[in-house]
């Protein structure tokens, strides 16, 4: 069924559906301000994230909490079908969101259950419902989803990671520290490395340079900031950036605002 979809695509202000063929809409790496299940339907996608990084098998589902790294790099475009329900946190969703979405997970051989409910969110958009009517389908969908990830923790979700403790540690070292002055021979400093093994085995791993993670992990800090009430000068300043103009610029570019 879901693979009949070319495409469609429902938003509010608390999550939004989409079912797609073809490109990503975003080809590099991603930190957002909400959080994803993907169902991979078809197709060849490569996830890379801070502790997973593997081929995905059609059928799989992706937990992507809000603020993590990710990037599917997808081999042929034409063939890459997939569903994205996306949300951001709600006050009565908050705690079962937080259980559940405490890291980047794929189950790769979900259970009738969870491939129900996205068949049905299926049915629903290709309905004669309101949209009115469909949000309330999703909203009940994402609460489903929720609650029997909650009920199931034992379900298989993949731990393949293929990542250097090193490059670890120096993801780790940027999180934790990104509003302080960091820079490639700052943070290869603490590791006892070079500056230049660091920045190799980062973007090797990662498929994104230091500088640039960095950048991306202080703009999403920033665009939480903002979205909570903060101008963009506090934002900019708390974030870890410098130079207001370099934010700015930044800013502008990445969120498209």
């Amino acid at each position: 069924m879901l693979e009949n979809l070319f495409e469609y695509y429902l938003e509010n202000d608390k999550f939004h559906l989409k079912y797609a063929k073809g490109d990503p809409a975003v080809k590099e790496q991603e930190f957002h301000d909400y959080n994803e299940f993907v169902f991979f339907i078809e197709g060849e996608s490569y996830l890379i994230s801070k502790n997973i990084q593997q081929d995905l098998a059609p059928g799989s589902i992706i937990l992507i909490p809000k603020e993590n790294f990710h990037q599917f790099c997808v081999s042929h475009p034409k063939t890459y079908v997939r569903c994205i329900l996306g949300f951001r946190e709600s006050e009565e969703l908050s705690r079962l969101t937080k259980e559940v979405m405490d890291t980047i997970k794929v189950i790769s051989e979900p259970d009738e259950k969870i491939v129900g409910i996205f068949n049905s969110l299926a049915e629903s958009i290709k309905s004669d419902l309101t949209d009115d009517e469909k949000e309330l389908h999703i909203n009940s969908a994402l609460v489903q989803l929720l609650v029997h990830l909650k009920l199931h923790p034992s379900a298989e979700f993949s731990s393949n990671l293929n990542i250097s403790p090193m490059v670890s540690r120096a993801l780790a070292i940027i999180d934790e520290n990104y509003a302080e002055n960091l820079s490639v021979e700052s943070i290869a400093k603490t590791l006892y490395v070079s500056p230049s093994t660091l920045a190799h085995k980062f973007s090797r791993e990662l498929k994104i340079s230091v500088y640039k993670y960095i950048t991306k992990k202080r703009l999403s800090v920033a665009h939480k900031l903002i979205l909570q009430g903060e101008t963009m000068a506090n934002a900019s300043a708390n974030s870890g950036f410098g130079n207001y103009s370099c934010f700015y610029k930044h800013y502008k570019k990445y969120y498209k605002q």
